[in-house]
């Protein structure tokens, strides 16, 4: 009995490799609002997985599939292939923009440190479905837009510490509150699409700077402890 949850869950985390190409399938029909109901789907799956995973101890009754592979593999497609491609149909972003992302991304998905033994993400970790949506609703010109692109995909090399929202222990609670406040208005956006008020973009803000703020000061901290 123990094998077969074990294995469920594998199944579970792989049915994100079909909703990763179905998101696929929605962007070359045009159906971009619905491509990116999709990769909510799968990143759902993602959120949930590796507690399952832990859960129902994977390693140890379905020693056969290696989840964590598993998961950097549809990872790659739904938080990398699949939004740089719909910022590409949306947006028209230049072609070597989006495949410098790419390629800075799957450096991210094989570093062995990518998550780190305290629970932080490594380098920039490969977020472009929530980027790019931004950089379609606020509107942003090209040549900003496939700056900020680079500059995320640059930063995926550097050592710096990003909060893994639920699992770095400093602030957690409010991380997790905030965290699920954002998902409801990114749910907003999402559903009012390019019609989307500024208020709801820009009050949307308050958990991608706390974020980011949390992130910068732990990163301060360690280095400050370890001198």
């Amino acid at each position: 009995m123990k094998k077969i949850a074990a294995y469920g869950v594998h199944l579970f985390t792989a049915s994100g490799a079909a909703l990763g190409l179905w998101s696929l399938i929605l962007i070359y029909d045009g159906f971009y609002q619905n491509a990116l109901w999709v990769l909510v789907a799968s990143a759902v799956v993602d959120s949930v997985d590796g507690a399952l995973a832990r859960l129902f101890q994977t390693k140890q009754h379905a020693a056969a599939i290696d989840g964590a592979l598993m998961d950097n593999v549809i990872d790659f497609l739904t938080w990398t292939a699949a939004p740089l491609l719909w910022v590409y149909v949306t947006m028209q972003l230049p072609i070597w923009v989006l495949l410098i992302c790419a390629i800075a991304s799957a450096f991210g998905f094989s570093n062995a440190r990518a998550k780190t033994d305290d629970y932080f993400f490594l380098g920039f970790p490969s977020y472009w479905n929530i980027v790019v949506f931004y950089l379609f609703v606020l509107n942003l010109p090209v040549i900003f837009a496939s700056a900020i692109l680079l500059i995320f995909a640059f930063t995926t090399f550097l050592p710096v510490k990003f909060v893994y929202p639920t699992r770095t222990p400093f602030l957690r609670p409010v991380t997790l509150f905030l965290g699920a406040l954002f998902v409801l208005q990114f749910l907003a956006l999402i559903y009012f699409f390019d019609e989307s008020s500024p208020l709801l973009i820009y009050t949307s803000f308050l958990f991608p700077f706390y974020y980011f703020g949390l992130s910068f000061y732990l990163n301060i901290k360690t280095t400050e402890t370890s001198v």
